[in-house]
């Protein structure tokens, strides 16, 4: 694996930016609890390993028959990190949170965070771009890609719980709060923007 301190450091800010599932575990959290929350981070956590697999499988197959194909996906991987820093830089401060009134079961909410995260094209896009270049020159590129799937399962785990945890206590101010969370989208946008300008410039 090339950059690995590179990469663990953008997969730290992307799991702190309010996303998809981001705001999926909130509102489970809010509206049922902790508890509520994990169960449905277990489900995001098997649509993210689909989301490798697929990754994996497409992207590895695609550097075997171009030899630009790397310096395509690293541009389309940069341009998506600083996209996303944008928005994040230029985040109002208000989390649109609609609490669910049904209380869902742990078999419901596994399903609704599988759903969740397999059918989000942002989280596609991101595997399909952002994994194939922190990949060793020469490597499996396949395993390499698992592996680092696996690595940003790990790093986004311990922040999904505590997004699922401080939801269940701290919802409402979370979520009213502007300035927290212009702050944080701020310093998240900085730094995703500087790493999406960081990959553009990595040599395989």
């Amino acid at each position: 694996m090339e950059n690995l301190s590179l990469f663990i450091i953008a997969t730290l800010f992307l799991a702190i930016t309010p996303g998809q599932d981001f705001i999926y575990v909130m509102i489970r959290s809010i509206s049922q609890g902790a508890r509520a929350g994990i169960v449905a981070i277990a489900g995001l956590m098997i649509g993210v390993t689909l989301h490798t697999l697929a990754a994996a499988t497409g992207v590895a197959a695609v550097l075997l028959t171009s030899s630009y194909a790397f310096t395509a996906i690293k541009l389309i991987g940069a341009v998506y990190l600083i996209f996303i820093g944008v928005q994040a830089f230029r985040q109002k401060g208000n989390l649109d949170i609609n609490k669910p009134r049904d209380k869902a079961s742990d078999i419901q909410l596994l399903k609704e965070g599988v759903i969740s995260s397999t059918l989000n094209p942002k989280l596609a896009i991101f595997f399909m771009a952002f994994l194939p270049q922190f990949t060793a020159s020469g490597a499996d590129t396949f395993s390499e890609m698992v592996k680092l799937g696996l690595l940003f399962q790990i790093l986004s785990l311990p922040i999904l719980i505590a997004v699922a945890v401080l939801s269940s206590k701290f919802g409402d101010f979370i979520t009213s709060n502007k300035n927290l969370a212009q702050s944080i989208g701020k310093i998240t946008g900085v730094v995703l923007i500087g790493l999406g300008i960081r990959l553009a410039l990595v040599e395989k």
